[in-house]
């Protein structure tokens, strides 16, 4: 089975995004900030909170992962394979309409420091 990204973007203020991880049996879940996307998605490292609390096993797989309320629109989702999952380091391969690369995530004492790395041989969007 293929593990599933999704990120949701949370357009009324506060914005953020949401990167959730289908892993399957569990989901991972960290949030950016809305002005954040922009540097990620240029390869800068970008602050990531771990989202736990609202992770539960009747949590839909396919709903943004939240209490908050708004309006939320999906920005991407593809699929995944995990290269490295265990803290302090977590790697992904993904592939999405947007995001296509390895997305690295690492524990830092308060959060986690989440960089893109774009794949040489994926194709830009038009």
């Amino acid at each position: 089975m293929s593990e599933k990204f999704i990120i949701y973007h949370k357009t009324a203020p506060p914005a953020y995004y949401d990167v959730t991880i289908d892993r399957g049996d569990s989901l991972a879940s960290f949030r950016i900030a809305q002005f954040d996307m922009l540097a990620l998605l240029d390869g800068t490292e970008v602050r990531a909170e771990e989202i736990t609390e609202q992770i539960t096993g009747n949590t839909p797989h396919d709903e943004p992962i939240s209490c908050d309320r708004g309006e939320f629109r999906l920005f991407d989702s593809g699929t995944c394979s995990i290269e490295q999952w265990g803290n302090p380091v977590i790697v992904l391969n993904i592939v999405g309409s947007i995001f296509s690369g390895t997305l690295h995530l690492l524990k830092t004492p308060d959060c986690f420091s989440m960089r893109y790395i774009r794949s040489r041989t994926a194709k830009k969007a038009l």
